[in-house]
């Protein structure tokens, strides 16, 4: 997503992660894999509580290791607040890639 963040923002799109971890969770996630939140350049929300996450209908639905987590999703979610576009994944890499998002961005424009 980082890489492609220049074609949403030329979608008008602000693009947002939510995390289900507390911040020092999600910083240390992403520095074992050489990064940091400076490294996101869009916004990372910490929703340790899973609040957002139950709202959106993906709390505690996947077991990752041996432990029960939210499951991924993609949202796009209009200026009014209507959900246009929903992908919750059947596994942890079943995520659509930066291309498929923005494919269904040109179908809502239409």
């Amino acid at each position: 997503m980082r890489n492609s963040l220049a074609e949403f923002h030329d979608n008008n799109v602000e693009l947002l992660a939510i995390d289900p971890h507390e911040s020092w969770t999600a910083k240390s996630l992403l520095k074992d894999v050489g990064l940091s939140t400076d490294d996101l350049k869009y916004p990372l929300l910490m929703d340790p509580s899973l609040t957002v996450s139950a709202m959106y209908g993906v709390a505690f639905q996947m077991r990752i290791h041996t432990e029960w987590s939210n499951r991924p999703a993609t949202f796009v979610i209009d200026k009014a607040g209507v959900i246009r576009y929903a992908k919750r994944a059947a596994s942890f890499s079943d995520r659509p890639s930066p291309t498929e998002i923005l494919e269904q961005l040109k179908k809502l424009n239409k």
